[in-house]
C-alpha cells in the first residue's frame, strides 16, 4: 500500500524515477473574480539535471492567448543555479516559493517583466491524493490536489490589485511526457471551507461526454470520494468551453449536480503536443455559488478540428 502524503517525507524534491521524462511539478491557482481575472503560479523541476521551468500567468477576457494575455512568463528552461531546497527556493526568473508550514501554508512571490506578485496560500484540508491509471505502474509516482485560500496582492501596469480568493493547488512527481493519450478535464469549485469539490474526467466514446475517474466532494464538512459520473460541454466559443455540467456520485451515495459558466479561458501549449484551456468558471451547485475552473486538455491531433471556426 502507498504510504500517506507526509510533511517530512514529501516537502522535498523527490529522487527521480527511472523514466527519462520524470519531473516534479507544482501549481497554485488564484483569481480576482470581480475583475474576471484568473492566474497561476506553475513550475517544474528536474532533480537529475537541476534545470527548472515555469512561472506565473494572468489573463482576462481582453486577451486569451499566451501572446496577448495580461501577463505570461512561463519559461521552458531555466538554467540550474545549484541544488534547490523545496522549502525555500528561487528560480532564475525571480519566482520564489517558501514553505511556511509543511503541507499547509506557502508564500509565493515574483518580481520581473512588469509584474510584482506576493501571495500567501493556506490549506482548507489535507492533500487529497489521486492515482492516475498511467501513474500506478510507475514506481514512486504520486499526485495530489489540495484546496485552500490565496491572499495577497499584485502590481501590473502600475495598478495594485488585492487578491483574496479560494484556490486549488496540485503537485506531481512522476513522468511528464509530451502530448496526451486522450482528452480530459480537471474541474473544481469552492464555495466555503466546508463546501467544495474536485473531479478529473477522461473522454468517453460518446462525443462530448467525459467520465469521472476520480475526485472528491466535501459537503457540510464531510469528505467523500467520487466514484462515478460524467461531465458534458453544452456550449463552446473558439474551441473553449463556455457552459458545462457535471453529474457525479461519491462513495457515501451523495449526488453532485454542478453547472458552470466559463468567464474566460487561456489557450495554453505549455506542455508540448497538448492544448489546454485554463478557465475561470462560475459554478453553481447545492443552491450555492463558488468560483473554480474547468480545465480541459487535448492531444495535438484533435487541436485543428477543435479550433476550426
Amino acid at each position: 500500500m502507498t504510504r500517506p502524503i507526509d510533511a517530512t517525507a514529501d516537502e522535498i524534491f523527490h529522487p527521480a524515477g527511472e523514466d527519462p521524462y520524470w519531473k516534479e511539478s507544482a501549481w497554485f491557482g488564484f483569481a480576482i473574480p470581480e475583475r474576471g481575472m484568473n492566474g497561476f503560479v506553475y513550475y517544474f523541476h528536474d532533480v537529475r539535471t537541476g534545470v527548472s521551468g515555469g512561472g506565473p500567468a494572468l489573463w482576462d477576457a481582453s486577451g486569451e492567448e499566451t501572446y496577448d494575455c495580461r501577463f505570461y512568463d512561463w519559461r521552458w528552461t531555466q538554467p540550474a543555479t545549484g541544488p534547490l531546497d523545496f522549502r525555500d527556493f528561487r528560480l532564475p526568473n525571480s519566482l520564489r516559493q517558501e514553505v511556511l508550514e509543511p503541507l499547509r501554508s506557502y508564500r509565493l512571490s515574483y518580481a520581473e517583466l512588469g509584474l510584482e506578485l506576493d501571495l500567501e496560500w493556506t490549506a482548507l484540508m489535507a492533500p487529497h491524493e489521486i492515482r492516475y491509471s498511467d501513474l500506478e505502474t510507475m514506481t514512486g509516482a504520486r499526485h495530489f490536489d489540495q484546496p485552500g485560500r490565496a491572499t495577497g496582492w499584485l502590481v501590473l501596469d502600475g495598478e495594485r490589485i488585492e487578491i483574496d480568493c479560494y484556490s486549488l493547488r496540485d503537485r506531481t512527481w512522476g513522468p511528464h511526457r509530451p502530448g496526451a493519450s486522450r482528452s480530459g478535464d480537471y474541474l473544481w469549485a469552492i464555495a466555503a471551507p466546508d463546501s467544495h469539490w474536485h473531479a478529473i474526467s477522461i473522454a468517453d466514446d460518446e462525443p462530448g461526454v467525459d467520465l469521472v475517474m476520480n475526485g472528491y466532494l466535501v459537503r457540510n464538512g464531510e469528505l467523500g470520494e467520487l466514484v462515478r459520473g460524467e461531465r458534458r460541454v453544452l456550449e463552446r466559443r473558439r474551441g473553449a468551453p463556455t457552459r458545462v455540467v457535471l453529474d457525479a456520485e461519491d462513495d457515501r451515495g451523495r449526488s453532485l449536480h454542478a453547472e458552470g459558466e466559463v468567464v474566460t479561458a487561456l489557450r495554453w501549449f505549455g506542455w508540448p503536443g497538448r492544448l489546454a484551456f485554463w478557465t475561470l468558471t462560475d459554478w453553481r451547485w447545492d443552491g450555492q455559488q463558488g468560483w473554480g475552473e474547468n480545465q480541459e486538455f487535448f492531444p495535438r491531433e484533435q487541436v485543428r478540428s477543435l479550433l476550426r471556426p
